[in-house]
């Protein structure tokens, strides 16, 4: 985690406490894969109550608008942070996927000047293309956690995007000690975990390790879509009233 970042801007999973905090870590606007502009997504998000809207555009080059969209991107959340402060927290933030198992990514230094958080992803695994490779569902699973393993050992990252998701959600089921690894090594390098209900269902056993380990839980709904934005604060809400 970065030193502008504190273990305060996320949550803790030994002491999460109803009501949650309405945060929202894990949004894509127009600016990458997003259905609506960022405007809207923030008109959205202020009227389901959300104190706190992380932006995290992709990187990939065929995820966006190419040319100078980055420079688009930081001045339409720079505006929108003048336009609603007081009223909403908004961060620009980057999802950036590794590289290699060495933990490298596609980051660029004025990426990295810019942006108030990096979300640290595994989309297309390194040596290969998880839609058009590693079908076999055991080297799936070993490429996703090596290449996470390696992600965690990079100072850069601040919270680690959907661990095990690429496996959860297209391949075969991530397993749960591999997980924990991840959450142990995470919790280690003081790096929040991503609980997100698309890619981690049912989410009790997910927090379960989470609190096990101590771990900081970056709450990311993966929202493409603003009618997505805070469900994951609502389904770790659903959770603890579940327990109770």
């Amino acid at each position: 985690m970065r030193p502008h970042l504190n273990d305060t801007f996320f949550l803790s999973a030994t002491r999460l406490v109803s009501p949650l905090p309405l945060w929202e870590y894990h949004v894509h606007s127009t600016h990458s894969d997003g259905s609506a502009p960022a405007a809207e997504v923030v008109r959205h998000a202020v009227t389901l109550g959300i104190e706190r809207l992380i932006f995290t555009e992709h990187t990939e080059e065929e995820l966006v608008g190419g040319g100078d969209w980055f420079s688009r991107y930081v001045d339409e959340i720079r505006h929108l942070q003048e336009l609603w402060a007081g009223k909403i927290d908004i961060r620009l933030g980057l999802e950036v996927p590794v590289m290699d198992f060495a933990g490298s990514m596609d980051l660029t230094e004025s990426m990295l000047r810019e942006a108030d958080f990096i979300l640290g992803a595994v989309h297309a695994f390194p040596e290969g293309d998880w839609r058009s490779g590693y079908r076999n569902p055991t080297q799936a699973v070993d490429v996703e956690f090596r290449a996470t393993m390696g992600l965690l050992d990079n100072p850069l990252v601040d919270a680690i995007a959907h661990p095990g998701g690429v496996c959860n959600r297209y391949i075969t089921q991530f397993p749960m000690d591999l997980f924990a690894t991840i959450v142990a090594r995470a919790t280690e390098h003081n790096i929040a975990v991503e609980l997100n209900p698309a890619y981690h269902e049912p989410m009790a056993p997910y927090l379960d390790i989470c609190r096990r380990h101590g771990a900081l839980i970056s709450p990311g709904a993966n929202a493409h879509d603003p009618e997505q934005i805070g469900d994951a604060i609502q389904v770790l809400e659903m959770t603890l009233k579940d327990e109770s």
